[in-house]
């Protein structure tokens, strides 16, 4: 695997201690060799940039973030741009400029806010990744958390603290506890979004089942601890 090859206490980035280049290591290891633009959302100082750089010798790499450090400059083959992620503007001039053909990689470690995170995956997505390319979301398990402005663990809605609680845990029709009941909001519920629009052939189906529905927008949708990835569906 690729980050065994590196040396990776010299990375100023959480994914390091986080854990995730054992989900990103058999991901990406295809693309290792190749000469591919990936853009990073959200990069604090821009010590992951570095990471990426090294860990694809033959890449240009992008990021962004609200704020550039006030000393940085640009190594070779590292571009760090100001801008936000809800800005689709913002986004399509830097990927006209930097990734004119698509970018190959796309990793959102931005904002872990639904409503942000929805906007420039969909827009990344459909205009500016190539077919076959790959969008990593970070940290979607935020959606779970009560501390984080759209999170929320699992909880009851308070209907359930009645009777008939009591009377479907008897029948078996809810789980007896400790289980989500609905988690439409935040990450957790873009990621709901994201396997409905996997499994589209079969949600856009006709109502008499005799008619097939459109294909999926997705080659494949693998979900990890923490870290989603998305393939572009090829055609």
């Amino acid at each position: 695997m690729r980050s065994k090859l590196l040396d990776l206490s010299k990375y100023d980035t959480d994914k390091i201690p986080n854990g995730y280049l054992q989900w990103y290591d058999p991901v990406f290891q295809p693309l290792v060799d190749q000469e591919i633009t990936l853009l990073e959302l959200g990069v604090f100082r821009g010590g992951s940039l570095f990471l990426w750089r090294d860990y694809f010798p033959r890449s240009t790499i992008v990021g962004v973030d609200l704020q550039r450090p006030s000393d940085w400059r640009d190594p070779e083959r590292i571009h760090f741009l100001e801008g936000s992620q809800e800005d689709t503007t913002f986004l399509s001039k830097a990927a006209e400029q930097l990734a004119p053909r698509g970018f190959d990689v796309i990793i959102d470690d931005a904002s872990h806010i639904g409503r942000l995170t929805r906007i420039s995956f969909w827009h990344l997505l459909e205009n500016h990744l190539k077919p076959g390319g790959l969008f990593v979301i970070e940290d979607w398990g935020t959606g779970y958390w009560d501390d984080w402005p759209d999170g929320r663990t699992c909880r009851k809605p308070a209907v359930w603290q009645s009777w008939c609680l009591r009377l479907f845990q008897k029948l078996k029709l809810v789980p007896d506890s400790g289980d989500a009941y609905n988690h439409s909001f935040g990450m957790v519920g873009l990621i709901k979004e994201l396997v409905d629009e996997q499994g589209a052939p079969d949600l856009t189906r006709g109502k008499l089942c005799n008619a097939s529905g459109r294909k999926s927008k997705f080659e494949s949708l693998r979900v990890f601890p923490s870290i989603v990835v998305v393939e572009k569906a090829r055609q």
